[in-house]
C-alpha cells in the first residue's frame, strides 16, 4: 500500500511539473490526463497555478470548469452541467464517482443505497 501512495506522489509532481510551462491546447490535454490518471484526486495545487486559472478566460474554460467541478464538485454537478462541460472518459467518470462517494461520506457516516445509487447516477450495483 505505501508503495501505491508512493507512486500517487511521484505521478502528481510529475504532473505539476509539466504544468508549470503548459498553456493553452497544451494544458488542457494535461489536466484531462491528470483528471484520468491512477491515483491522484487532489487538484488544489493545479488549480492554484496562475497559468491554469488563465484557462477560465480562454477558449479552454471548460476544462477549467472541470477541474473545478473534480476538485470541489461531486459527479451530481458535472451531471447538472455536462451540456457545458467535457464529456468524461470512462477513468475521469469512475474517479468522480469516487470523490463523490467519499463527499457524501464526510458528511454522514452510514449513506443509504438509495442516496448512493442516486448521487452517483447509477441503477444498480
Amino acid at each position: 500500500m505505501s508503495a501505491e501512495v508512493k507512486v500517487t506522489g511521484q505521478n502528481q509532481e510529475q504532473f505539476l511539473l509539466l504544468a508549470k510551462s503548459a498553456k493553452g491546447a497544451a494544458l488542457a490535454t494535461l489536466i484531462h490526463q491528470v483528471l484520468e490518471a491512477p491515483g491522484v484526486y487532489v487538484f488544489g495545487e493545479l488549480l492554484d497555478m496562475p497559468n491554469v486559472r488563465e484557462l477560465a478566460e480562454s477558449d479552454f474554460a471548460s476544462t477549467f470548469r472541470l477541474l473545478t467541478v473534480f476538485a470541489y464538485g461531486t459527479y451530481a454537478d458535472y451531471l447538472a452541467e455536462a451540456r457545458n462541460l467535457p464529456p468524461l472518459t470512462e477513468a475521469q467518470k469512475n474517479k468522480l464517482r469516487h470523490l463523490s462517494v467519499v463527499t457524501l461520506a464526510a458528511k454522514v457516516k452510514c449513506i443509504p443505497y438509495a442516496v448512493l445509487l442516486e448521487a452517483l447516477a447509477l441503477r444498480n450495483v
